[in-house]
């Protein structure tokens, strides 16, 4: 499946820092499960979103961003079903894995992997989005729950039985004469003949799940993730709530997910619009060992290591550089003193010359730092003039008197040096960002740093690449200078050269140089590079996230991917988004480069720069009415999910819904947000809803306190909207993310 280049970048994704690497996995996990919707759809064969996949297509439209597994459901039927067709039918590298095509795989779900072992080849990589390590999806059985209480308090014990029997198999502590009884006992309670010859916990696990499947739709109401259930309680739901699916936006694709998806993540996570971040049941993120493996055999994309840049030196700066300059002609002056006095005119000529050599190029060096028409280089012109007419002098006559000579250049230099001293040197800073998406906070800093008098301020964009196999190939120059906003002024970078500018300032947002998994920058301007040429490289972070919380795991794992790196380390001045987030870094960093730097980054890093990330609010582009200026204005939105799963329930929660907006219509007013193809989809499934639907919004949509808005105006409602009501979905998302009054509602309460 084809991704763009930019899907593959670092993102920040509800405050948490999703980068490259886990987004290579999230597509070749997608692409898994195409393969697998393509045999299901080929057998029609059922499935849905389960878990977190689930949830994260609720809530935020794709992956949750701390998420790094992808996991489906099928009715026991349909698995099986799938199960046989899917080594016939998937792509002959895929691996099925479970219980009954692994030795030593013991569980009750199946795996589908697109590979069996990590695999470093170019045609790999580029076939599996540069995800080199193991990727796929889980799938979880469904089964009936029997009505019959006794009957299920029996099928518990018996399972419980079995799975005790299989799970205990081999244990030391457990006498081989007692796992015999239970497999007799086994044996005679579910009339199963076990044979001892060959492996038993997988003729167990088998019959594990025959238990499960035991009752069918017609003996049931309920149906449950049954391993989870037995295990852990819960996990059961009507059985309405699986039976239809509604296909909904998840990345760049559209997965099935139970019509009863609210009532389900509600029974799994309580309020599921609430961002909370856990681990899941294996490490973050799932991959790490294998990652740690093939970085020891050198055959990864290494860690960068810290350098210890204090035994460098930087370039000379302008200033510094000219007053170097001066100094040298000083010395000229006395070894052509020195040489005319020992009769040496020939050399002491060629010294002349050198002179005006060295004053042409300071002279050229102020143009390009100033302009042209500085007193300091006319000053420079007549040093020349001087110059040049004692070289013609020392040339054509012997015996000139060389500290003569001396006293006439040495006051022709103090006159430059004299217009030198006068010369307001205005400071240059210089940005250079890489990506126009990640301008916006570096925009705040350049705003403020053109409102400083006597500098010159400079944007000067730099090429990227895009990275394939493991950073081992570069694709084609990107550039976003073009795309920068009208007012900010580009300096082109192959016009703009650090050695000869050698800016007072550089600022960047990229800490990454090559150590980033999908995207780099051209060499030239790599941290320590800019390093060497401007008297302060300052990084300020292109992201916002969420403060650094001890007990969230994932959160710290995530500051791997973007602490250790090169811009931290070769930035002489860090501005981060709170104290909180400075402690955070130099926690990270002293651990990672030694106890003994920590005083080192305390100096460097700041906390103080919140003022960069704060959200300036954008103007709204939806037309609203003059008259509701003075009124709250309240988004609402009934999902077409909503609709299809509650029907004539729903239609009731609506017009109970709007009959208290009417009367409350001298306070507040209405912004009602519709579903793309939401008539459409009512239409093919249930036309009777749709006809009550529109019989509501008819009867409604007129009134002065109420505006119908197309979903493609999403964006522009939450903008204008002060909170909102109605269904969880993504607005609801966008409308906490802009930390606006958010509530769902229950179709069961009526007023």
């Amino acid at each position: 499946m084809n991704f763009p280049n930019s899907y593959f970048e670092d993102e920040i994704r509800s405050g948490f820092y999703v980068d490259a690497r886990m987004k290579c996995c999230w597509a070749a996990q997608i692409d898994v499960l195409n393969e697998i919707d393509r045999v299901c759809t080929k057998y029609n064969i059922q499935y849905f979103a389960e878990w977190g996949t689930l949830l994260g297509t609720i809530r935020h439209g794709g992956y949750i961003p701390w998420d790094d597994d992808m996991d489906i459901s099928m009715k026991r039927e349909d698995y099986n079903r799938f199960l046989k067709y899917a080594v016939i039918d998937l792509p002959r590298e895929y691996e099925v894995v479970n219980y009954e095509t692994i030795d030593e795989y013991y569980d009750v779900m199946t795996r589908i992997n697109n590979t069996s072992v990590v695999n470093l080849t170019g045609e790999f990589l580029e076939q599996h989005h540069n995800m080199p390590y193991i990727c796929g999806v889980d799938i979880f059985p469904l089964d009936y729950v029997t009505r019959d209480k006794q009957e299920e308090k029996t099928q518990k014990e018996v399972i419980n039985l079995v799975k005790m029997t299989a799970d205990t198999m081999g244990f030391a502590e457990v006498p081989e004469t007692l796992s015999e009884e239970w497999i007799n006992k086994i044996e005679k309670i579910c009339n199963q003949k076990i044979e001892h010859k060959r492996n038993l916990k997988k003729q167990l696990y088998k019959i594990i799940c025959a238990l499960y499947a035991l009752y069918d739709e017609k003996e049931a109401d309920e149906i449950a993730l049954m391993a989870r259930h037995l295990d852990e309680g819960g996990h059961i739901y009507p059985k309405l709530c699986y039976a239809d699916c509604i296909h909904m936006p998840f990345e760049n694709i559209k997965i099935p997910v139970p019509v009863g998806y609210d009532y389900i993540l509600t029974l799994k996570y309580g309020d599921y619009m609430k961002c909370v971040r856990k681990g899941g049941s294996h490490g973050y993120p799932y991959f790490e060992k294998s990652e740690q493996a093939l970085e020891e055999q050198g055959n990864s994309l290494a860690k960068y290591q810290y350098v210890n840049r204090g035994e460098l030196k930087k370039s000379v700066a302008f200033i510094k550089s000219m007053l170097q300059r001066f100094q040298l002609l000083a010395q000229i002056h006395q070894s052509v003193e020195m040489l005319l006095n020992c009769g040496e005119r020939n050399t002491a000529s060629q010294l002349l010359q050198e002179t005006q050599n060295v004053a042409i190029g300071i002279g050229e060096s102020i143009e390009k730092k100033l302009g042209e028409g500085t007193r300091t280089v006319s000053c420079l012109e007549q040093y020349c003039e001087v110059a040049y007419q004692l070289y013609e002098v020392v040339s054509q006559n012997e015996g000139i008197n060389g500290t003569e000579v001396r006293s006439i250049l040495d006051q022709a230099l103090a006159m430059v040096q004299q217009a030198a001293e006068a010369m307001q040197i205005p400071k240059e800073i210089v940005f250079m960002p890489y990506r126009i998406t990640q301008w916006k906070h570096m925009e705040k800093v350049w705003k403020a740093a053109c409102e400083e008098e006597n500098t010159i301020v400079r944007v000067v964009p730099v090429p990227y690449y895009y990275k394939k196999q493991l950073g081992r190939e570069v694709g084609e120059t990107q550039y976003d200078g073009a795309l920068f906003p009208e007012e900010v002024p580009i300096t082109p970078y192959n016009e703009y050269f650090l050695e000869n500018n050698h800016p007072d300032v550089i600022y960047i947002q990229a800490p990454y140089d090559e150590w980033n998994y999908s995207v780099t920058i051209h060499p030239n301007y790599y941290a320590p590079e800019l390093w060497k040429n401007t008297d302060q490289l300052i990084y300020i972070p292109w992201f916002k996230i969420d403060e650094m919380n001890p007990e969230d795991e994932r959160g710290l794992k995530s500051r791997n991917y973007f602490v250790p790196m090169p811009g931290v380390v070769w930035a002489d001045r860090i501005v981060l988004q709170s104290e909180a987030m400075k402690q955070s870094y130099v926690d990270y960093l002293s651990d990672w480069a030694g106890e003994n730097t920590r005083s080192m980054w305390e100096e460097k890093i700041s906390g103080d720069g919140a003022w960069i990330y704060e959200e300036e609010p954008e103007a709204a582009d939806l037309d609203l009415p003059d008259d509701w200026k003075d009124k709250k204005v309240l988004l609402y939105h009934i999902s077409g999910n909503g609709l299809m799963e509650h029907k004539e329930k729903m239609l009731r929660k609506m017009e109970d819904s709007l009959e208290i907006f009417r009367e409350q219509s001298d306070k507040i007013h209405i912004l009602w947000l519709q579903d793309d193809l939401l008539e459409e989809r009512l239409q093919s499934r249930i036309p009777e809803v749709l006809q009550g639907y529109r019989e509501i919004l008819q009867k409604y949509q007129g009134e002065d306190w109420l505006q119908v808005e197309p979903a493609d105006r999403e964006a522009d409602t939450v903008k204008v909207a002060n909170a909102f009501y109605g269904d969880g979905g993504k607005s609801a998302q966008h409308m906490k993310e802009a930390s606006k009054p958010v509530m769902l509602q229950s179709v069961e309460v009526l007023s």
